[in-house]
């Protein structure tokens, strides 16, 4: 199990769940109910983890999330 993606955007969070699962790419949510804990915990160490289980999938998962991350920084492909 490989650590893909942690951040506090419920946006990026949701948006990878549904591609993953699309793709049948088994995944794990982790600390995703330590908000409570804030104020006793440093943020960072609160934010949810999107952790894909099954390795030989990892860089499938990880190309899904540097297409998300263009999208959002508005990149477009070179012309």
């Amino acid at each position: 199990m490989k650590l893909l993606w942690t951040g506090n955007d419920p946006v990026i969070m949701s948006i990878l769940r549904a591609e993953l699962t699309s793709r049948e790419i088994p995944f794990i949510v982790k600390n995703e109910a330590l908000g409570v804990a804030l104020g006793e915990l440093p943020p960072v160490e609160i934010w949810p983890e999107l952790w894909v289980g099954d390795d030989t999938q990892f860089d499938e998962a990880e190309e899904v999330l540097r297409d998300l991350q263009s999208a959002a920084e508005g990149d477009a492909p070179p012309a």
